[in-house]
């Protein structure tokens, strides 16, 4: 299994390079925005990328599925299935602020094993890989342990994503720790795995293609990614999930999340 993850390696780093080139044209460029029935972002560059991964899976891979967030599935009870979120952070993409990232994963049997976020401006990737670890352009990376809640640096979705239960959730944490910012999206993760952030918290907005490239990313640094409840995530998980940098203070988010919900 080891030496296939490292030769899928290959590709899912063939992929978000032909990503960026894609998404750096676009951010430079005037390209509009338009907005799906949800309220959801939607840019021509979305699609672009998405179409390309596709092209490229198909050539390299054609034996494996494909779950993206613009074309949907195809072929998603093969044993390999790579998931697809070509924009992560559509709304800050279509502004021409900074925080979204390319999502690149790959799922065997179901489970989350390789994951990528990158983002093409700062040009920076952080690559998971289960049983391998998770490196930031290369270098290795590890979470933040023996650490309490109060001491810890959060990082909270866009408050807007919360309502009803989960918005009691939410408010369990916020406030906690010595930082908190809010809306980091992908990238919050990212900074999970590398030490800078301590917990993680999204709320029951989230799709399996803005789910399963953080979990490897998260869980090859030495951190854990959950639902909310505590359960794995994997390619059918949908909703709110929430990160830690060890176990200890998984298990306390955890608890305060279940008083409130």
């Amino acid at each position: 299994m080891i030496e296939r993850l490292t030769k899928f390696a290959q590709t899912a780093n063939l992929l978000a390079d032909a990503a960026g080139e894609i998404v750096r044209a676009a951010w430079f460029g005037q390209g509009a925005v338009s907005y799906k029935e949800d309220r959801s972002a939607l840019t021509e560059a979305d699609t672009n990328v998405e179409r390309q991964l596709r092209k490229l899976i198909a050539e390299h891979h054609p034996d494996h599925g494909i779950l993206g967030e613009e074309f949907g599935e195809q072929s998603i009870g093969n044993e390999y299935v790579w998931v697809l979120d070509p924009i992560d952070g559509t709304r800050q993409f279509g502004a021409r602020l900074l925080n979204f990232g390319v999502l690149i994963a790959l799922c065997y049997k179901g489970t989350p094993v390789l994951g990528v976020i990158d983002h093409p401006l700062g040009h920076f990737r952080y690559c998971g890989i289960i049983g391998l670890g998770t490196t930031l352009n290369g270098k290795p990376l590890t979470s933040r342990r023996n650490l309490s809640l109060d001491h810890a640096v959060l990082a909270l979705a866009n408050p807007n994503s919360f309502s009803g239960e989960s918005r009691r959730g939410f408010d369990a944490l916020n406030g906690r720790g010595v930082m908190t910012g809010f809306d980091g999206g992908c990238l919050a993760y990212g900074a999970l795995a590398r030490g800078m952030v301590d917990v993680c918290l999204n709320g029951p907005d989230l799709e399996p293609f803005d789910i399963c490239a953080l979990v490897p990313v998260v869980a090859g640094a030495g951190g854990c990614i959950t639902d909310w409840s505590g359960a794995p995530l994997s390619l059918s998980s949908r909703g709110a999930i929430v990160a830690s940098g060890c176990p200890d203070l998984h298990e306390d988010v955890l608890a305060r999340l279940k008083i409130q919900v």
